[in-house]
């Protein structure tokens, strides 16, 4: 068998599927990984996440997940717009420079990147379906051999991706190439296809904290540890039900999630719009209007974020997260 050539197969098929970058890491156990998951969850860091702690010793070996998995394919899909900065438009101390507007993260701006991923995952899937038996010399079973996901299943994509050389897993936690910044999405295939793996991407950080030191809400406990319950796209995103007083403070402007942490970071200077249609901002998603956020009905919720990220916040919870931010600003303009 030419794993050369295989591994070439691979990767052209991902490129020809959409995908910005792919990766090839050897499935194997990650004990360390699987030490440092468990102390984070044992702190309860994960906050309104419980999934993430079903089954966590899975996460950090994919031969777990996958019967004779030999390999893990790490994709990256990138995501930028020229569109101003957060910290431009809403500000690092979370207070917006145009009152009576909001912030929703850069990445939610377009489609859902789960439908856009999941697509380009398909189209790979079926290339390489096509092409590889005759340099395996069998059949190749997809269904057993590929298992393919974004941001869900049990994969540290983050980690393998770093294995895999797209990047290195910064003081955020999130994913930085050195040469595009870090405005990009994860997929991630577990296969039994025995691939030629990757150089792992060493850590550019150095003794940069931009990061930990502009995060509002001192999410970033330590280097590299986000404290789930503190960070404000998993409050305005994962949680349910409404916010406690001290909670619905700290999200300052943030209606949709957060990008204070990575609109400082040194790196994202290099970051390039993507080109991809899908993820260009719809009319209305940079800096919204908090008063026609607040003027959605159910339906109109579902019509505006049709096929959006914001779905996963649900109308109820979109609107609390208005109704918080709005409350920020009137006191703030009682202070002034």
């Amino acid at each position: 068998m030419d794993r050369v050539a295989l591994t070439a197969l691979v990767k052209a098929a991902a490129r020809e599927a959409g995908f910005s970058r792919v990766g090839v890491a050897a499935a194997h156990d990650r004990p360390e990984d699987a030490r440092h998951l468990g102390a984070w969850l044992d702190a309860g860091m994960h906050g309104p996440m419980a999934w993430m702690a079903k089954a966590p010793e899975r996460r950090a070996d994919p031969r777990r997940v996958v019967d004779g998995a030999a390999a893990v394919i790490m994709l990256a899909l990138d995501y930028d717009s020229d569109a101003p900065r957060s910290i431009d438009v809403v500000g690092r101390d979370g207070a917006s420079a145009a009152q009576g507007t909001g912030w929703i993260s850069r990445y939610a701006w377009g489609d859902d990147y789960h439908d856009v991923a999941e697509k380009r995952l398909r189209g790979l899937t079926d290339d390489v379906a096509r092409q590889v038996p005759a340099l395996l010399g069998r059949d190749f079973d997809a269904a057993r051999e590929f298992r393919w996901m974004v941001d869900y299943g049990p994969l540290l994509e983050r980690r393998w991706a770093q294995e895999a050389g797209l990047g290195w897993q910064g003081k955020h936690s999130l994913l930085v190439d050195p040469q595009r910044g870090s405005f990009f999405f994860l997929a991630g295939i577990i296969t039994t296809l025995p691939l030629l793996p990757d150089a792992a991407q060493t850590d550019h950080c150095g003794s940069c904290t931009r990061c930990i030191d502009a995060c509002p809400t001192d999410a970033i406990v330590r280097p590299y540890v986000v404290d789930a319950r503190r960070c404000i796209s998993t409050v305005t995103i994962e949680t349910r039900g409404e916010l406690e007083p001290g909670v619905a403070a700290l999200v300052g402007d943030h209606v949709f999630g957060c990008d204070i942490c990575q609109d400082v970071c040194p790196f994202n200077r290099f970051s390039q719009a993507s080109g991809e249609p899908a993820f260009a901002p719809r009319p209305g998603s940079v800096a919204p209007s908090l008063v026609d956020l607040l003027g959605l009905d159910e339906d109109g919720f579902r019509e505006r974020f049709r096929r959006s990220p914001l779905k996963r916040a649900k109308w109820a919870g979109l609107l609390r997260n208005v109704r918080a931010v709005v409350a920020n600003q009137a006191a703030r303009s009682a202070g002034d």
